[in-house]
């Protein structure tokens, strides 16, 4: 399993969690860049992520310079930057 799809399931179980708990202030998600090494945070809203999360080939990683593998950047905000990768990996 890759370093971005590990931090995708880590952030999957935070919205879970943060909608358990009715949150209604942007969480606090982990960068899903393809560093293992980076744990830079990331806040957004649930709606926001719910939205990304709509397309199974986008990521959420931190603004600028954090990549995913195969993937480009599709959106860009001061806060996060929206990833896509052009095909599914394994």
């Amino acid at each position: 399993m890759r370093p971005e799809d590990i931090f995708r399931r880590t952030n999957d179980r935070i919205a879970e969690k943060a909608r358990e708990l009715n949150w209604r202030f942007p969480v606090p998600f982990i960068c899903e860049c393809s560093d293992l090494h980076c744990f830079a945070r990331v806040e957004l809203t649930l709606e926001a992520y719910d939205e990304l999360r709509s397309h199974p080939q986008r990521y959420l990683t931190a603004p600028r310079r954090h990549e995913v593998d195969d993937a480009f950047v599709i959106e860009r905000e001061e806060t996060f930057d929206f990833a896509e990768k052009l095909r599914a990996t394994e």
